[in-house]
């Protein structure tokens, strides 16, 4: 994850040239998106820019940034790892959550939703969503979204997080 983070930082300080706390307009119209290959559709600003920062391994991570603001961001990390995604047998929907987590909530026995900050030197929280992977009615793995903006955009941190949703 570390290697992950590394890139992402390259990637977010290539993408911006802007004062980090400047905010894109609450009412930033949002589009439905997916990365490419698909697995998941999300609605964004419409300004979002998508890259992935997957290297070999059993997951996937893909990085959404708004190139005017580098720390406006979401992580999508699709893990294949099953015995993370089940406890006992059944689907663990806190396969997902970050430890240090804060305000887990379990929404359902395949989801939860979390807050947490993630480095000292990012001065928003994260919201974010575990979302346990099945196919066929078997657990596959899950998928974390972790999303960051200003904590007067919590309603549009909301309706994104909302709007997240598995496919195939």
């Amino acid at each position: 994850m570390r290697r992950a983070a590394s890139i992402l930082a390259v990637a977010l300080l290539a993408a911006s040239a802007t004062v980090a706390g400047a905010a894109a307009p609450r009412s930033a119209a949002l589009r439905r998106a997916s990365p490419p290959g698909g697995g998941y559709s999300v609605e964004l600003p419409a300004t979002w820019r998508f890259a992935n920062a997957s290297y070999p391994s059993d997951h996937a991570t893909h990085l959404w940034f708004d190139p005017a603001n580098a720390l406006r961001r979401m992580i999508v990390v699709l893990s294949g790892c099953v015995g993370c995604a089940e406890r006992d047998g059944a689907p663990n929907p806190d396969a997902g959550v970050p430890p240090g987590a804060t305000d887990v909530v379990r929404v359902s026995a395949t989801e939860a939703t979390f807050e947490q900050y993630t480095t000292t030197d990012d001065p928003w929280l994260a919201h974010g969503l575990s979302i346990v992977m099945r196919h066929d009615g078997a657990v596959v793995g899950f998928a974390r979204v972790e999303l960051w903006l200003p904590p007067a955009q919590r309603s549009l941190a909301t309706a994104i997080l909302d709007s997240f949703a598995l496919s195939g």
